[in-house]
């Protein structure tokens, strides 16, 4: 098997000015390089069909909370490298990034409807950001709930709801 790598320092201006390759990831995600003359677009769709971050080796797929994390997981360490993780979040490529509702703060894109307020102001947990709540919808107690508890947390003789709804009312 032979290996296509693109290495952007070696790129000129008059070398390439567009190339796209399109295929699938051992990870059997979808995974597009796009080079031209200016920059390096890392696109890839993770196997949870969220935007992730595509290595030089053209096959791994990263979801975003994998880069600039201290751990190398790109073969070539790409995913730690100063291009990327020099000025966070304006180094990393659009697509993995969500800016909070304030427009200072920051999360990876796939921390976006996880149930957690990475934001602070609940920006990324909000209504027109994910799909309705899934477990039980109520003013929340806890700062990281936003304004949906997992069901499993109904009934379970801890007050997560401001009125105490997911004590009395909740449904499993």
């Amino acid at each position: 098997m032979t290996s296509n790598r693109i290495y952007p320092s070696r790129l000129k201006d008059a070398d390439m000015t567009s190339v796209l390759s399109d295929g699938y990831s051992q990870f059997g995600s979808e995974m597009s390089l796009n080079h031209d003359k200016h920059k390096v677009t890392r696109l890839c769709k993770t196997t949870s069909g969220t935007n992730g971050f595509l290595c030089d080796d053209r096959r791994t797929c990263l979801t975003s909370t994998h880069l600039c994390n201290g751990k190398v997981d790109c073969s070539n360490g790409e995913d730690e490298s100063n291009l990327y993780c020099g000025d966070l979040p304006h180094s990393l490529p659009k697509y993995l990034v969500f800016m909070c509702g304030n427009q200072r703060s920051w999360t990876y894109i796939d921390r976006k409807c996880d149930g957690k307020n990475h934001c602070g102001d609940c920006s990324d947990e909000s209504e027109l950001q994910c799909p309705s709540c899934s477990g039980w919808k109520c003013v929340t107690v806890f700062f990281s709930d936003c304004d949906c508890i997992p069901k499993s947390r109904c009934k379970d003789n801890i007050q997560d709801c401001s009125d105490m709804s997911d004590e009395k009312n909740c449904t499993m």
